[in-house]
């Protein structure tokens, strides 16, 4: 289908082979092969940073409750799927450093600086991308260190392209595969933003990412995207 290098990442991990966001999700992810693993970032009502999507526990855990609210030793009273735990930030970056490249997505607004911020000090050897929705959580990391890959999600095609990776100063664009089209993806690469495209876990899906030609594509089974590409 194509010759061109296209980054895999393991969504929440991998999680459709183990829980999303836990270690094992990411250890499924290593053992697959991929370039990244992407995992979710939220801060408790302490102020630790562990790893989960929802805002609320109830969809992923055994537990009830929005996760803001919670203290981290409530949360790791919870079973997080197959015996898991949620996770810290720190032991992701301890399991993943030297092993396989991070993208970080933090969904506490806020907390961009911080986390980015915990990762400088655990001295973390691969590569990491920042990303959100909040763009401002993203602009606030580039300000603090402008040598960061930062990632601006959004869904839906906003009115000029290039204005809202500009604005929060990103190094990447993460966009939704609904709302990707090759104009789309060609006047943000334009700008110099490399390009990832969410979430392609079907073959149809998969192929249409890679038609896009796009830098990087998220998947719940990273190990098809390889697949697609040697066809």
């Amino acid at each position: 289908m194509s010759n061109t290098r296209i980054s895999t990442v393991g969504h929440r991990g991998a999680a459709g082979h183990a829980p999303e966001n836990t270690l094992a999700a990411v250890e499924s992810g290593i053992a697959l092969g991929v370039d990244y693993v992407e995992v979710d970032v939220q801060r408790t009502s302490d102020g630790a940073l562990v790893l989960m999507h929802d805002k609320f526990v109830d969809r992923t855990t055994n537990g009830h409750g929005r996760l803001s609210a919670m203290k981290l030793d409530d949360l790791r009273k919870l079973d997080a799927g197959d015996g898991q735990k949620i996770p810290l930030l720190g032991e992701l970056l301890e399991v993943a450093t030297g092993r396989v490249g991070l993208i970080l997505e933090t969904i506490t607004p806020g907390i961009g600086s911080i986390v980015s911020s915990f990762v400088a000090d655990c001295g973390f050897q691969s590569p990491m991308i920042f990303a959100s929705f909040l763009h401002a959580d993203i602009f606030r990391i580039r300000a603090q260190n402008e040598k960061a890959l930062t990632m601006a999600l959004f869904e839906g095609v906003p009115i000029v392209p290039s204005r809202f990776t500009a604005d929060a100063r990103a190094t990447h664009a993460g966009i939704a595969l609904d709302s990707a089209t090759p104009e789309l993806v060609e006047k943000l690469q334009k700008n110099g933003v490399e390009v990832f495209a969410y979430t392609a876990d079907t073959d149809y899906q998969i192929d249409l990412a890679i038609s896009l030609g796009v830098e990087g594509i998220i998947s719940n089974f990273p190990e098809r995207i390889g697949k697609r590409m040697s066809l």
